[in-house]
């Protein structure tokens, strides 16, 4: 039973990630324009809430971005725009009379990660049978070519933090037909290469063991799954060069979080875990939430368990639970909303006010939220964005 309920969670998630994944028009997106520009940054690179890689959005990071202007989120190969994360998101293409169904929008960006940097928005699409590295204005003009990361033959995983994007070149899920291990890392403001950060041989990891990589801060993190083993997560200091020990959290990254100090998990049926760093010792430090099974948020200052299942298979009306980082339970709600997937609602991120969260995985962007403010008052209302 407990390998069938990860397989069916693994698969869950690749729809999630694959929903943004898929083949599209390799349009031309302005790759005569090829951008200058100087080595020398100057500037908001230290504000990491606007640059630094959201590792607890989970299925959604790298598609939601919070920036000086307002929140940009990723759907469906489409950039959207909300002044706050709660008022309406609308198609960031201003152009005359567009329908905003087409690779002529501006809002059409053909990838599935973006991210923010100094007044730009960058992302990686695919022209002219490469991987490029593009970006585009505040408001969605000025797709601009900066430079190529891979071939489409070789492929691309990567992720954006502080201003730099992390790739490998090859695709997530076991490096399926890949045969490179390195990482690479390369600036998003100017034009310059890619260069080696790690291989991940020299720790063991060969083709087909990793299942996602992320950096974060100084580290770069590693996950790794096999049928016998499950899942583990070990890390490598860009500064130091040191890898660290395998941690076994027996599930996937959608229910780890790390820090510089431990390893965060929560297991369906047994409880959360911690692991810290300078020991080596994991402990359970909590009991599980319930029956089901549940995907986990954690936060700077909470943490977020939402329901997929309630017993077994059968999907339900999803319980969405809210627990301080010491692991008390603070307040519940239920999502009792009507869904146009097959799947429950899922959480997608939170703002300094409010918990962002969406009915639909397939297509549109978010299109609920909860107030932080209601938090422990017991009457938590779930409420619909841009109303």
């Amino acid at each position: 039973m407990k390998k069938r309920l990860i397989a069916l969670f693994l698969l869950f998630t690749l729809l999630i990630v694959l929903s943004s994944c898929k083949t599209f028009n390799e349009k031309n997106l302005d790759t005569d324009n090829i951008t200058e520009t100087s080595n020398v940054f100057n500037g908001d690179i230290n504000d990491r809430r606007f640059t630094r890689f959201r590792q607890s959005d989970g299925c959604s990071y790298s598609q939601f971005v919070e920036t000086p202007e307002g929140i940009y989120y990723l759907k469906d190969f489409y950039v959207y725009f909300s002044s706050d994360g709660i008022s309406k998101y609308v198609k960031l293409c201003s152009k005359p009379d567009c329908l905003h169904n087409d690779s002529d929008c501006n809002a059409y960006a053909g990838a599935n990660l973006i991210s923010y940097y100094d007044g730009y928005i960058y992302y990686v699409a695919i022209d002219k049978f490469n991987h490029y590295l593009f970006r585009m204005n505040m408001d969605g003009t000025g797709h601009v070519n900066i430079k190529p990361i891979s071939t489409t033959n070789e492929r691309y995983t990567g992720f954006f933090e502080h201003g730099y994007l992390y790739y490998y070149k090859g695709t997530i899920f076991g490096l399926a037909g890949n045969t490179n291990t390195v990482i690479y890392k390369t600036p998003v403001f100017d034009n310059s290469e890619g260069i080696a950060v790690v291989d991940t041989e020299d720790n063991d990891i060969g083709i087909g063991k990793i299942f996602l990589f992320y950096p974060l801060d100084e580290y770069m993190y590693f996950y790794t799954y096999s049928p016998d083993s499950e899942c583990s997560v070990c890390r490598y200091s860009m500064e130091t060069g040191q890898w660290s020990e395998f941690v076994n959290t027996e599930w996937c990254y959608e229910n780890v979080f790390t820090d510089n100090d431990k390893v965060y998990w929560y297991l369906n049926g047994k409880g959360f875990y911690e692991y810290t760093y300078e020991t080596g010792v994991t402990e359970k430090v909590a009991e599980s939430i319930g029956d089901g099974l549940y995907g986990i948020s954690y936060n700077d200052k909470y943490i977020y368990a939402y329901q997929y299942f309630k017993e077994k298979y059968s999907s339900v009306f999803p319980m969405f639970y809210i627990f301080d980082r010491q692991y008390n339970l603070i307040d519940s709600v239920l999502f009792d909303v009507e869904r146009e997937d097959c799947f429950p609602p899922f959480y997608v991120t939170e703002l300094e006010d409010y918990v962002i969260l969406s009915s639909k995985i397939n297509s549109n962007p978010s299109d609920y939220y909860l107030l932080k403010s209601e938090f422990g008052s017991g009457d938590i209302k779930v409420r619909k964005i841009g109303d």
